[in-house]
């Protein structure tokens, strides 16, 4: 029953994040579209290579501190504990800002050595100043979009993290790529991201006082600052091998391939991240729920709704890769005739992605119950594969070459994941298993 009441609230919450999931989408593909077929393959690359470089540094700006706090919040959240909230809050704040903020001035400065020196494209050098304008307000996004998941309120942590951007970006895009043209586009993102962040504050602020009241006892849950650093350091590493796996591709296209071939690869890679609607959907609820239950010792109805959680995803997403599969010429033409020949490494994503439904929320599971350097471990191991990949097979089959080396990493640290869990948990969390002993 317990168990049954979890996945009710969890599919609930799913349902109303998946929609705002696909508006978000449904946004992000017509800027995609909207780009590509203003400016073809290679203008598309300069915008994802700049975007590329800012998910980087925001990344490296927040420290590892967006997993922190949505394991933190949502932990203390769960027994009224509103002064260490309000302390999780207020520390990861100080130190995302001031690391954001150097982060983004060394990139500002750096711009003209990574655009000569590092890809050896010196036109890259006006969107990478451009974009790390962008690094602060999205790394100040997404640690409010994160506390927002942990006092459950996703669906507004789901328009600051996956529509709130794209509509801006959307809005802006026609005036200023008239002026600047692909700089333009650059600069409608930086704008974008600039006004989610401001939302996103107003949002929390809204959020916060609706949960504890304007006044509250900061005393009523202490929480030594030590105890979130020893979160956010392993977390961190595995914020930085993740995005090494997400990002190197579209890097070590950069800097040994040409610019069409970022643009392809990137559009290949948002078709068949559009599988992960689910898994993203259920991730934003499911995760302070493992932490919550964790720390309440549930740890059948952990086992029961991780479970259950796969099987789930399971049904949900592998026959849509198939029509996906299927479809896979039409849908890369839509962006053009240059983009056509990205079709091979969409099915070559497709793959992994599938993996990643399969195998369902895993690093969720061990990040919210206190097993973050397990992830970092293998996100580590994962990262070099991805890498050195990466280098052998770029320089002789391109876009697919990146395909490869990315679903290649998502499948191992998926699996290896899986055999943690078990590990540590005893059970398999995966859909089948009642197959495995």
């Amino acid at each position: 029953m317990r168990a049954d009441e979890h996945l009710w609230e969890v599919m609930k919450g799913t349902s109303s994040s998946l929609i705002i999931q696909v508006v978000g989408s449904i946004l992000g593909f017509a800027v995609s579209i909207a780009v590509a077929r203003m400016f073809g393959a290679e203008g598309s690359g300069v915008y994802y290579l700049a975007l590329s470089m800012a998910t980087i540094a925001a990344t490296v700006g927040r420290v590892g501190f967006d997993n922190t706090v949505v394991r933190f919040v949502a932990s203390h959240a769960s027994v009224q504990e509103w002064g260490a909230v309000r302390q999780v809050y207020g520390t990861a704040m100080k130190v995302v800002a001031a690391a954001s903020l150097f982060i983004s001035v060394g990139l500002c400065f750096g711009a003209e050595w990574i655009a000569n020196a590092l890809f050896d494209k010196p036109y890259m050098e006006l969107p990478l100043r451009l974009v790390a304008m962008s690094v602060l307000p999205l790394s100040f996004a997404m640690i409010h979009a994160e506390g927002l998941r942990g006092l459950k309120c996703i669906p507004a942590s789901q328009w600051i993290k996956t529509v709130l951007t794209s509509l801006g970006t959307l809005l802006f895009l026609y005036p200023l790529a008239q002026l600047w043209g692909a700089n333009g586009v650059v600069a409608a993102y930086v704008a974008a991201t600039i006004a989610t962040a401001v939302a996103a504050w107003l949002i929390w602020q809204r959020a916060w006082k609706n949960r504890c009241g304007i006044s509250f006892d900061p005393q009523n849950g202490f929480l030594k600052q030590g105890v979130l650093f020893r979160s956010s350091w392993p977390l961190f590493g595995v914020a930085l091998t993740g995005l090494v796996v997400q990002q190197a591709g579209t890097v070590f296209l950069g800097v040994l391939g040409g610019v069409g071939d970022v643009g392809v690869f990137s559009v290949a890679n948002r078709i068949a991240n559009l599988l992960l609607f689910p898994l993203m959907a259920m991730i934003s609820i499911i995760a302070p729920k493992f932490a919550a239950m964790y720390r309440q010792g549930d740890m059948d109805g952990l086992k029961q709704l991780s479970r259950s959680s796969s099987r789930i995803l399971t049904i949900l997403t592998v026959p849509v890769a198939f029509f996906v599969a299927i479809c896979a010429e039409w849908i890369m033409a839509l962006f053009g005739a240059d983009f056509k020949y990205g079709v091979s490494a969409l099915y070559i994503l497709l793959f992994g992605v599938v993996v990643n439904v399969v195998t369902g929320p895993v690093g969720n599971i061990l990040m919210m119950t206190g097993h973050e350097y397990i992830v970092r471990n293998v996100m580590v191991l994962t990262s070099l594969v991805v890498i050195i990949l990466c280098i052998i097979l770029i320089p002789v089959t391109g876009a697919n070459g990146a395909a490869i080396a990315l679903a290649v990493g998502s499948c191992l640290q998926n699996i290896y994941m899986t055999v943690q869990v078990r590990r540590h948990f005893g059970y398999w969390p995966i859909s089948f298993s009642k197959l495995m002993v």
